[in-house]
């Protein structure tokens, strides 16, 4: 290694030293002097970078999931002798402090593959993700989702934020799988199903194979069930926040999932409701100008990967205008005369 790699490397370990005994030394409140010594210290980019993945580590390993909360934690902080600073001394030891960092981030990662900590999935506009969750079930998240594994190693649980999801649950027994939502909970023991929450609050659960139980969820602390359901293979079932808006019904439960393969497929949806949801993979606007047209039904299968396309393959078959002003896209009625196309 040349001198300056040299000089390099060792400026970077003493960062890192002094990062672990400033992170150890915040729980503790700050003196006014302190406080500027801190200010001045990470002012140096250096530092700065130090003390931010340190704080990161820290901040992680004490946001845990489950009962072995406070179990992990003081485990991780028995393999770290902390020595605090007094009046004075402002780092720590180098051995203390590499066992500090050491040891967080060991925990950390034990933690993580264990499922201990809390994940967050999330899905941009138009992106269609997978991801394995701690306990080997498969999630696939539609566009703009958001999915919390909150979860341990005896709980299996999720929460659903907003958006869709298609999951194939792992069976197991011995640990139901649920979702829950913001009035709602689904519980699974292991099936293929897709759950979607609405912006307004309205949800639909879709079976494709197994079975699964649905919860209304009360108002109140105890927040006990106020209906319930039981779905199998191709039923689905929609409902808001305050009661059921459809009941169990059948349904073709592989043509609601085909937004995996990019497509959305409608027998006879009006117009209006179709323009909604294919409105969720594009950042522009979508508005529908005549009601006419937000009548009229449409059928088929479409793309969602590009909306444009679709809308102007739309405008082909179907007695609709698309222009786009002012950065969204306007959807609206012309006559069928010289149409050259037919209503579906």
């Amino acid at each position: 290694m040349s001198f300056g790699g040299f000089l390099s490397e060792w400026r970077r370990r003493r960062a890192r030293r002094q990062a672990a005994a400033w992170v150890s030394a915040m729980d503790e409140p700050f003196a006014p002097e302190r406080q500027r010594a801190l200010t001045a210290w990470l002012a140096e980019p250096l530092h700065a970078r130090e003390f931010r993945e340190l704080r990161a580590v820290c901040d992680v390993a004490a946001d845990l999931a489950g009962p072995a909360k406070a179990e992990v934690l003081e485990s991780i902080a028995g393999r770290a002798s902390r020595e605090r600073p007094r009046a004075g001394l402002l780092w720590l030891s180098a051995v203390t402090s590499v066992a500090v960092l050491a040891a967080l981030t060991v925990g950390w990662l034990w933690l993580k593959d264990q499922g201990y900590l809390h994940r967050m999935y999330r899905t941009r506009v138009g992106q269609v993700r997978s991801v394995v969750l701690p306990d080997g079930s498969v999630a696939y998240l539609n566009t703009r989702t958001r999915l919390e594994w909150i979860g341990s190693p005896e709980s299996r649980r999720v929460r659903l934020l907003g958006g869709e999801v298609f999951f194939e649950v792992v069976h197991d027994p011995s640990r139901s799988f649920r979702i829950l939502l913001a009035h709602s909970e689904v519980q699974v023991l292991g099936t293929r199903f897709d759950v979607y929450q609405k912006a307004d609050g309205d949800v639909v659960v879709t079976v494709v194979s197994g079975k699964v139980s649905v919860e209304g969820l009360g108002g109140g602390p105890a927040a006990r069930p106020s209906w319930s359901r039981r779905l199998t293979s191709n039923e689905q079932i929609e409902y808001s926040p305050v009661g059921l808006v459809a009941d169990v019904h059948r349904v073709r439960a592989l043509s609601v999932i085909g937004w995996r393969e990019g497509m959305i497929e409608t027998r006879g949806e009006r117009l209006a409701r179709f323009i909604g949801n294919l409105s969720r993979y594009t950042s522009q606007r979508i508005v529908i100008a005549d009601p006419r047209a937000a009548q009229m039904r449409i059928g088929g299968a479409f793309s969602v990967r590009n909306v444009d396309a679709t809308l102007e393959r739309i405008a082909r078959i179907e007695p609709i205008t698309v222009t786009h002003r002012d950065g969204e896209i306007i959807v609206g009625y012309r006559s069928l005369r010289g149409s050259g196309g037919s209503r579906s």
